[in-house]
């Protein structure tokens, strides 16, 4: 059978291939011949710590293949993180330099303009349009200056739950969930665009699939689950006919559905063959669509996503991935409703980064669930006992977004 040279990030590099040439001279690499095949997870670790791109030789299959993974790879600083997640954690600060209550107000306007910016996008898509991408990237620079003077206002906005369509309501959810965790990464204001904007078309595709299917008020059937999954094509096919959208949109677009095991679609990459973009889309999307009422499931409480993360972390998703997320988004995270021990009900105002079990919160009903006439403060890890001083409290348990009628946002905007 004949045989081609593919160029290929070495990330898209699976055991069986044969490389013939890497990006630098073999007499510079600890390999003794000149072309080999990739036999061991040894050899795949020795290539991806000294090279960037490999050439392979392939079938025209598999160079079809290939050549869809090398497009799409990200080649910035995002695509660095791979070999070390955590490596530029320690520059962020600890502390946000604007207090959350100072930047709800900006960030409520910031993500107002944002929520009109992304309406009218996906009208003009449902109208059989494109997209703007400068006033995609106008809303999403906002964004980032905003989760830059306080990591918590717009991921509060997010979790606030409105009636808007929801489709483009989780298309912004969704980009400020990978704003939040690449700036908890550390990522620089670049590749944070480049995160934002990718996440925000995710959904893009489904534009253009009948509306009768997306608000189905019944779970899919195996037919109708077969017709969803072709969002992802056309979500190609409308970023493929714009030429400002770039090869990292496009890469979290065609792999955020791509899952660790193998069992995503619609490639079925596994391990390291889904980009890092697209593992952490993967994340982010999946976090938004647990915690959100669709047409055919109630939402989950944060908690609740978070324990199903976890899971997910055995099979669909990295595991360093899913813990990172959780890091950055919080176990109880500002604008959670949580029910404490005492079974008052509390509004989460502010997360504590060392022990996140314990944040601090306002207590908004008593134990039997009447709205109290004072809303008090309290910080878990400083105040552990209740006004009386006869009780040690802690969260009993997180709830889901509007539980009791209550609307954290008619406390705070």
């Amino acid at each position: 059978m004949l045989k081609q040279i593919v160029e290929i990030p070495v990330q898209a590099l699976k055991k069986g291939l044969y490389v013939s040439k890497l990006d630098r001279p073999w007499i510079d690499s600890p390999f003794l011949f000149q072309g080999f095949e990739v036999r061991s997870d040894e050899d795949l670790a020795r290539l991806r710590e000294l090279c960037k791109t490999v050439y392979v030789e392939v079938t025209a299959a598999e160079a079809a293949e290939l050549q869809t993974r090398k497009v799409y790879q990200s080649q910035n600083s995002l695509g660095e993180l791979d070999h070390d997640l955590t490596a530029r954690m320690a520059l962020v600060p600890v502390k946000d330099p604007t207090p959350l209550k100072d930047e709800l107000r900006a960030a409520n306007a910031i993500y107002g303009d944002a929520r009109r910016t992304m309406s009218k996008m996906f009208d003009k898509l449902r109208r059989g349009g494109g997209l703007d991408i400068p006033q995609l990237e106008g809303a999403i620079d906002t964004i980032i200056d905003s989760i830059f003077r306080n990591r918590e206002a717009m991921s509060w906005l997010a979790r606030m739950k409105g009636k808007d369509d929801y489709l483009y309501r989780h298309s912004l959810a969704v980009s400020i969930w990978a704003l939040a965790f690449g700036r908890h990464l550390g990522l620089d204001k670049p590749t944070l665009r480049s995160l934002g904007m990718g996440a925000m078309v995710l959904d893009i595709g489904k534009m253009r699939l009948p509306t009768t299917l997306l608000q189905k008020a019944t779970k899919p059937d195996e037919a109708e689950w077969a017709s969803l999954q072709q969002h992802v094509k056309a979500g190609m096919a409308i970023l493929e006919a714009d030429p400002k959208a770039d090869a990292f949109m496009k890469s979290m677009v065609l792999t955020h559905h791509e899952r660790l095991d193998g069992s995503g679609y619609p490639n079925r990459l596994s391990g390291d063959a889904i980009p890092l973009a697209g593992r952490i889309a993967g994340i982010v999307d999946c976090y938004d669509a647990m915690t959100s009422d669709r047409p055919y499931a109630k939402g989950k409480s944060t908690y609740e996503a978070v324990l199903e993360l976890k899971q997910l972390g055995k099979t669909g998703f990295q595991p360093e991935l899913v813990e990172l997320f959780i890091q950055a988004v919080g176990v109880f995270p500002a604008g959670t409703l949580v029910e404490l021990n005492t079974g008052e009900v509390a509004v989460v105002i502010a997360q504590n980064r060392f022990r996140r079990l314990r944040p601090e919160v306002m207590l908004i009903l008593d134990a039997e669930k009447k709205m109290r006439s004072e809303f008090t403060m309290l910080d878990l890890q400083m105040d552990a006992k209740n006004e009386l001083g006869n009780h040690e409290l802690w969260i009993a348990r997180g709830l889901e977004a509007g539980a009791y009628g209550i609307d954290p946002a008619e406390f705070f905007l």
